[in-house]
């Protein structure tokens, strides 16, 4: 999940689908609360983290820290470096994605297919935006922070997109690399967006598991049209349009307008790009073979 989230157009909710864990992580979330934290630190402590699925969540805490850590600079070269194989990826580890979570949908009624077309243009109108300048103050970070975790926990919509399109991409990028260097300006900003992202993510859950225990259906065809609307922004070859002012004030080029490949040109890296879909392919098959075993 924090792999994920570092690239704009994925999304670590998207991973968690994958996982079959994401409507135990939702519950776990909207259970953690002032009262059960301070019950951590008395007698109850291991009623209240029985409670809070305590283990759970410290765990994919620390992974998905660890990813984010890890991964950044990884992901920042590959961006770089090879983009129409990590974008191939990606496409069809989301394009699989759409088809297991469609077989999760228990009714394909009005309702339903209603749902999915609304999730849908929602996904594709985000990945159209242009993006801001953005700011580098902390109450706009705190508020950038409310809004990429909300978007990292729906599947389909990138955090690491909204967090481009709200101008704060490349300083929290900047903010790793100097946590990396020991640097204390890149904790305080990363803390304060962490601070903003809890409190968007707590209240977010609790609306989230309401839905999903009321109208499971229908926010499951919703999520399956946002990973279809979620396509068009990994599609891994784009000519550019546009151009926009990053949070530096420096103009970056904007891939907006999705193209065929080129198949005699070795820059579009076809052959890359086919074994980098077919890899998707295969770990999802994977995933969903050792995730029926173990529920079996």
């Amino acid at each position: 999940m924090g792999a994920a989230d570092v690239v704009p157009g994925v999304s670590g909710g998207t991973i968690a689908f994958i996982t079959h864990i994401y409507e135990r992580l939702i519950k776990s979330i909207d259970k953690v609360s002032f009262i059960l934290l301070l019950q951590l630190l008395g007698f109850n402590r291991k009623a209240a983290w029985r409670s809070l699925d305590g283990s759970f969540l410290s765990l994919l805490a620390l992974g998905v820290a660890t990813g984010i850590l890890i991964v950044s600079s990884g992901i920042s070269w590959l961006l770089t470096a090879y983009p129409i194989p990590l974008w191939a990826f990606f496409f069809g580890l989301i394009l699989a994605s759409t088809f297991v979570l469609k077989n999760s949908v228990s009714r394909w009624n009005i309702p339903a297919f209603t749902a999915m077309a609304l999730g849908f243009l929602l996904a594709l109108g985000i990945g159209l935006i242009t993006p801001s300048s953005g700011s580098n103050s902390l109450i706009y970070l705190f508020f950038c922070g409310m809004l990429v975790v909300i978007a990292m926990i729906l599947p389909g919509i990138s955090g690491a997109f909204i967090l481009i399109l709200l101008g704060a991409y490349e300083t929290v990028l900047s903010a790793l690399d100097k946590i990396k260097s020991f640097e204390i300006e890149g904790l305080i900003i990363l803390l304060v967006m962490a601070a903003g992202g809890l409190i968007g993510l707590k209240a977010f859950a609790r609306v989230l598991r309401w839905l999903f225990s009321q109208h499971k259906n229908i926010i499951l065809a919703t999520m399956t049209g946002f990973l279809i609307g979620s396509l068009y922004k990994v599609w891994p070859w784009k000519k550019i349009t546009a151009n926009y002012t990053n949070s530096k004030g420096i103009e970056e080029p904007l891939p907006t307008t999705a193209m065929l490949p080129e198949f005699s040109n070795p820059d579009a890296q076809v052959v890359l790009a086919t074994v980098a879909f077919i890899a998707a392919l295969c770990l999802l098959y994977f995933l969903e073979k050792f995730n029926k075993k173990n529920d079996g």
